[in-house]
């Protein structure tokens, strides 16, 4: 609905350009959390996360030492959420939007995962997933058999486009693993509170962004001999993308590999401004 409107505006503006001698020209929108994230995935309509009494009684239980725990940073159940994971260390942050940033929630421990380091190329190969994924409230799983859990969203563009296979890679709860991210049965229950509550919020999609180890240079070193380094280096300059802004940064593809917008970048495409065209050449 957002893109027919956002469509809309731009064709009725370029109407008014023509009819009033004016140019038109793009200008950038700074791209709230709930839509910064990337255009990796096929936008979905807005609908509400699913849930049964089962996952709302999960959730009650969690609600009390969540609250507590965003109270002592500063922070509020309902803001926006992102997400990373590294599987070498086993761990899955959870950041969230306040004052104009992402600022870190927790680190949760990862229970179990799949495979080691290295992107997920074919269904059964029992490899998780590297890369840069969005989660919608349609991908929220209350039905879970694994207590709770939600679609990470793979494969997305850019591992359609490598012929990567597999589907249904979830972040649940339990602690045995088939290609997904296990994080045990409480941690699942803070973490699907808080991504449930952001939607409800008004968030409407979350980036959740994978990778095989914390991109420093000390570990790109370590790893230079890897036959992934390549695609590393990709993920890499999407890693610093948000460790130097602390904003999830706009994510497609190109040429085969991921690309990065900067603020600066998305401020001038997402920006309608009309600028009267000079009469004066020398204004030109």
């Amino acid at each position: 609905m957002r893109m027919l409107i956002d469509s809309l505006t731009r064709y009725i503006l370029l109407l008014l350009c023509a009819s009033a001698g004016m140019t038109c020209i793009t200008w950038m929108a700074p791209i709230p959390p709930s839509a910064a994230a990337s255009s990796l995935s096929p936008l979905t309509e807005e609908v509400p996360p699913p849930t049964t009494p089962k996952a709302d009684r999960l959730m009650i239980q969690a609600e009390p030492r969540v609250r507590k725990e965003l109270a002592r940073k500063g922070m509020r159940l309902g803001q926006p959420v992102f997400m990373r994971i590294f599987k070498l260390s086993k761990q899955l942050e959870v950041w969230i939007y306040s004052k104009g940033k992402f600022r870190l929630f927790k680190n949760y421990p990862i229970c179990n995962y799949s495979g080691y380091v290295g992107p997920k190329q074919a269904e059964g190969d029992w490899q998780s997933p590297e890369g840069f994924y969005t989660v919608s409230a349609a991908q929220m799983n209350p039905r879970s058999r694994f207590h709770l859990s939600f679609n990470i969203g793979y494969p997305n563009r850019y591992d359609s486009e490598q012929k990567c296979t597999g589907s249904a890679i979830m972040v649940h709860g339990n602690c045995v693993s088939q290609g997904c991210f296990a994080m045990g049965n409480d941690q699942i229950e803070e973490i699907y509170l808080l991504a449930y509550q952001a939607f409800l919020n008004g968030q409407e999609e979350f980036s959740i962004h994978i990778f095989p180890f914390r991109m420093t240079r000390k570990n790109m070193v370590k790893f230079r001999y890897s036959p992934w380094y390549d695609f590393w280096s990709n993920l890499a300059a999407g890693y610093n993308a948000f460790e130097q802004t602390r904003q999830v940064p706009t994510i497609s593809t190109s040429g085969g590999r991921y690309v990065f917008e900067d603020e600066k970048e998305q401020w001038i495409r997402k920006r309608w401004v009309l600028i009267q065209k000079p009469d004066d050449p020398q204004e030109r």
